[in-house]
């Protein structure tokens, strides 16, 4: 397959992209790749996955809509494509200004814009699978076990009341 740039060497750097639902594909040789801002070593063989990311943040620049060009935080005049660059917001206000494209980004990496790890104390029950319950079950059994054998009485009967509460 040939260049899409210059149509004289061969592809060897296979792009795709899909932005905003729009997939745009590009096949590069090393020559034109390195001129967009995608040299990833491949000249000297040496490739590293860091030199990607890297380089590729002002390809993307390219598709992005004109509105995220422009949108700038109200408080410190953080421009969104400056955030999309460095990865990194201005203020606290950026947080309210770039709400929609922040949500929308933490979806597409976290699969979803709503924080659903671990409970913090004195909050909800949290919800273990099974397994990690059959789990803890044989642990509390085999302490309990252990905490008779030795005649900790007192932490035995602490042991038994947390197997019967998992249990339960």
């Amino acid at each position: 397959m040939l260049c899409e740039e210059c149509r004289e060497k061969n592809a060897v750097v296979f792009l795709k992209l899909a932005v905003n639902n729009k997939v745009t594909e590009m096949n590069l040789c090393p020559a034109c790749a390195a001129k967009k801002g995608m040299g990833f070593g491949l000249e000297s063989g040496a490739f590293n996955i860091s030199d990607i990311v890297g380089n590729m943040s002002g390809y993307f620049k390219d598709f992005l809509p004109p509105e995220k060009k422009t949108l700038r935080c109200a408080a410190c005049g953080l421009k969104y494509s400056e955030f999309k660059e460095s990865g990194r917001l201005g203020c606290p206000e950026c947080y309210a200004g770039f709400e929609p494209q922040l949500t929308e980004l933490m979806s597409r990496i976290h699969g979803s814009s709503q924080h659903a790890g671990r409970a913090c104390r004195g909050g909800p029950e949290l919800k273990l699978s099974k397994a990690e319950t059959c789990r803890r079950l044989d642990e509390l059994r085999a302490a309990l076990k252990e905490a008779v054998a030795k005649e900790d009485f007192e932490g035995a009967a602490r042991l038994r009341d947390a197997l019967k509460e998992l249990d339960g």
